[in-house]
């Protein structure tokens, strides 16, 4: 695993392998989560979907066919207070082409053209396309809080962060999407080429000199400047003020319990190994105090589970649960914490949360599509680490470390979306 710069605010991760029969290239743009958040995420599907040189969806349909049906997809995730769109090919691996073809060089050329070169006017991007993909996003924004799962913990992260960029939902909302048109589409876009600091991630057999290239020539033609390139940062609160309840009802069957914790970093990297090895004692795995007491011994949640968001310094648990048994759980789930607190788990426990941890990592070098994933993920990182950096970064903490781990964190904000009578 290699990254490099190639261009001002470009950088390049290569991954050579033999080892799939798939390669993936993914251009990942980063922008801060403010402003043109709806615009942004709208812009990035529509570009996944047509371009100048295939003005319909049959048309770059057709083209990806004829490379052994190679796929193009957009994706928009929040990573930290940053606001990341990809643009994600996958393609055959050149050894498995019937005739020689260099699938992924033209695959790569396609990527390019989808971002560099999209089907526009001279009054911006059309509108019979601006109109396809807002009806899309908004359906997909719709479907994501039907997901009471989702809408739950998108709620939590509402009014934990309402005063922090973190809190804007990641494809923006209905009401601004509504209101975009091609011309504000494609400001948008040129702000993007220019201003966006820009990720490539090459997985797979290639030659890694010649893809370079190919990349390197078409963004040092854009011509872009080093003190134009947006800075992207998050701001880390290492401790919650006070904790406060939102309650919502609606006729669901089941009710939901989220609970936003602030995990006491003051940076991605503050005390991670054993605040990540403490966050899975507590509640990630089946052998976790969460799933082992909250859920099995006591049946007060359908599924109880908590996660560390570094890139926020964010701890949320997750859990399902009957509305009567609401803050029953909530207190038995305080009283799990209170007791990692002081140090009531086990050495095994320890191994067994160091395992799985591990074990995660190693996970991540199964398939291309997890290989740039990765990458993706450490895309705002000025120093690259790889899986197994991360894992042995684990090993040598302490249960001491651990305890003062847990006594860092601080509950801020408890979401309860209660079961209303039908």
């Amino acid at each position: 695993m290699e990254r490099k710069n190639i261009a001002p605010g470009v950088r390049l991760f290569t991954h050579s392998t033999a080892q799939f029969k798939n390669a993936v290239v993914s251009l990942n743009i980063t922008a801060p989560l403010d402003g043109d958040t709806s615009a942004r995420a709208l812009l990035i599907h529509l570009l996944a979907r047509t371009g100048k040189d295939y003005p319909t969806v049959y048309d770059m349909n057709r083209k990806l066919a004829s490379l052994y049906g190679a796929g193009l997809s957009a994706s928009v995730k929040k990573i930290g207070e940053a606001q990341v769109l990809s643009l994600v090919l996958t393609c055959l691996d050149d050894r498995f082409a019937l005739k020689g073809e260099k699938v992924l060089n033209e695959g790569i050329a396609l990527l390019l053209d989808a971002f560099l070169k999209p089907d526009i006017t001279p009054k911006g991007f059309k509108e019979e396309n601006v109109a396809r993909e807002k009806r899309l996003l908004i359906e997909k924004i719709d479907s994501e809080r039907d997901d009471k799962r989702v809408y739950a913990l998108t709620r939590m992260t509402e009014e934990m962060c309402r005063d922090e960029f973190y809190g804007t939902d990641r494809l923006g909302n209905r009401e601004a999407i509504s209101t975009l048109d091609g011309k504000e589409l494609f400001r948008v876009w040129k702000d993007m080429l220019f201003t966006c600091p820009i990720q490539i991630n090459i997985t797979g057999n290639f030659d890694k000199a010649e893809a370079e290239k190919l990349f390197t020539d078409r963004f040092t033609a854009l011509g872009r400047k080093t003190e134009d390139i947006a800075e992207i940062r998050t701001e880390f609160i290492s401790e919650a003020y006070e904790s406060r309840t939102v309650t919502e009802k609606q006729k669901v069957k089941q009710g939901k319990l989220v609970i936003g914790m602030r995990a006491g970093m003051t940076y991605e990297g503050d005390n991670f190994p054993a605040l990540k090895i403490m966050t899975a004692i507590f509640g990630s795995g089946t052998f976790s105090k969460l799933f082992m007491n909250v859920r099995e011994k006591m049946s007060l949640c359908y599924y109880c589970s908590a996660r560390l968001i570094d890139s926020k310094g964010i701890i949320t648990v997750e859990s399902g649960v009957e509305t009567e048994n609401a803050y029953k759980a909530l207190d038995a789930i305080r009283n799990e914490l209170d007791a990692v607190r002081k140090g009531d788990f086990s050495d095994e426990i320890i191994n067994q949360a160091k395992l799985s941890i591990n074990d995660s990592y190693k996970s991540f070098s199964d398939s291309v599509i997890y290989i740039d994933m990765w990458a993706t993920m450490q895309c705002n990182k000025a120093d690259f680490r790889s899986p197994e950096d991360y894992a042995a970064q684990m090993k040598d903490v302490s249960r001491e470390e651990i305890i003062v781990a847990a006594n860092m964190v601080t509950e801020d904000t408890v979401f309860i979306l209660e079961s209303e009578a039908e």
